[in-house]
């Protein structure tokens, strides 16, 4: 009755059904779907089959029963053939179909064909250190003392770091364009918060002067009217501002923070930074893991899947920017990219997922790592639905998987 093709990722069936068993196969459909018929002079559902089919025409069981013969065959070579996993929605292409020689027909689908790992015992992985340095501290105390800096009126020429009170005023073609004015606009100089070389010609300048500004506006600038053209802002320093940057000291501890002393903030200080490291350090870990895995084990994906991947993506922004009235072209635009460039590295973002989730499959059952009774129990706790109990034993199996990476291979620490 059909016969079963498969090529690396593609299979084909093709069915054959003659006369004979294409006859069971309509009085099966008739059975099962006469209810559903209303015929003039019979209660519903005991219309003979052909009065039905002289009401509504010869073919009118035909596609429920190509449908029938369809879902009977994958079953059966699914059910036959458990390694054979389709990873979209079969297609079907038809051949011919004569009441004297019955049906003949293909169905098709994709796999994700069987594939070696690489060898994932043994080896070496390099990640850095985790432990708190002199240098995390200084770099996170220095942060504190920015956060807590202030400005300071001086009666000098502004400098990089100084914050400059400014009113300006921007004019395109010596008229004056919207939204290029402000007034008492704190500009740090340094900040780069400004297009092109703004603050850096405010440098040199005092309060009370006057300064002609002259700028281009990015070619990616946001928005397109601007783009690439030049503009003149005539901008009038009214204060110079020097950051004054506390000194770290119990008092200042004290005074801004839950501790008493520079030591005590400066040990849980520690503490927290190690536990970021921690979670860096093991992140590090399954990224340099994965990698490997990904750049030394071959998977052929089909494309359907990774086209499929791309789809929902694509369907799930243009869902999350429709609450905010903004089309996905328009959210590219105004993040500078484009839907040829969007595509693309969704692509290569979404083909690296389904290898990655194929590879840690097999890795998963060639080692017969599995949860345990007691460890789905305890991912029923609590959970809202189905899908967080999901979630929790996917993270649980990931869990389990490096462990067992890490225990079965070197972890070797980099110094800086």
């Amino acid at each position: 009755m059909f016969k079963l093709k498969k090529e690396n990722t593609k299979v084909e069936i093709d069915l054959s059904v003659d006369a004979k068993t294409w006859e069971e196969g309509v009085q099966k459909v008739y059975e099962s779907s006469k209810g559903k018929f209303n015929v003039e002079g019979f209660r519903k559902g005991h219309a003979p089959r052909r009065v039905i089919e002289k009401t509504y025409g010869d073919s009118i069981f035909f596609e429920d029963t190509v449908e029938y013969f369809v879902n009977n065959t994958l079953n059966e070579v699914l059910e036959k053939n458990p390694e054979l996993e389709p990873v979209a929605m079969p297609t079907t292409k038809f051949e011919s179909f004569t009441l004297e020689n019955g049906l003949k027909m293909q169905i098709l689908f994709e796999i994700v064909p069987d594939f070696t790992l690489c060898n994932y015992i043994g080896q070496t992985f390099k990640v850095h250190d985790s432990k708190v340095t002199d240098h995390d501290l200084e770099h996170a105390i220095h942060h504190l003392l920015e956060d807590h800096a202030k400005f300071e009126s001086v009666d000098r020429a502004v400098k990089v770091g100084d914050s400059a009170l400014i009113d300006f005023v921007g004019y395109m073609d010596n008229v004056a364009f919207d939204g290029g004015a402000g007034q008492d606009y704190p500009l740090e100089i340094g900040s780069h918060s400004f297009i092109d070389t703004f603050e850096d010609q405010l440098v040199g300048h005092k309060k009370g002067e006057s300064v002609d500004v002259n700028v281009t506006f990015p070619e990616n600038y946001q928005a397109e009217e601007f783009q690439g053209k030049k503009a003149l802002f005539k901008v009038t320093i009214k204060d110079v501002r020097e950051k004054v940057v506390p000194e770290f000291t119990d008092k200042f501890v004290a005074d801004t923070t839950e501790f008493e002393t520079v030591e005590e903030y400066k040990k849980d200080l520690s503490a927290h930074i190690q536990g970021m490291k921690d979670k860096q350090h093991e992140n590090e870990i399954q990224y340099v893991i994965r990698d490997y895995l990904l750049k030394n084990t071959k998977v052929e994906i089909p494309e359907v899947m990774v086209e499929n991947a791309v789809h929902d993506e694509l369907h799930r922004l243009s869902d999350a920017l429709k609450v905010y009235n903004v089309s996905v072209e328009d959210y590219l635009l105004q993040t500078g990219s484009n839907m040829e460039d969007y595509l693309k590295n969704t692509k290569a973002r979404s083909l690296e997922m389904i290898k990655t989730r194929y590879i840690y499959r097999k890795l998963l059952d060639e080692n017969k790592i599995d949860l345990s009774a007691k460890e789905i129990k305890d991912a029923h706790k609590g959970a809202k639905d189905e899908n967080e109990v999901l979630r929790k034993e996917n993270e649980l199996l990931l869990d389990k998987l490096y462990t067992f990476l890490k225990e079965n291979n070197k972890i070797e620490i980099v110094k800086e």
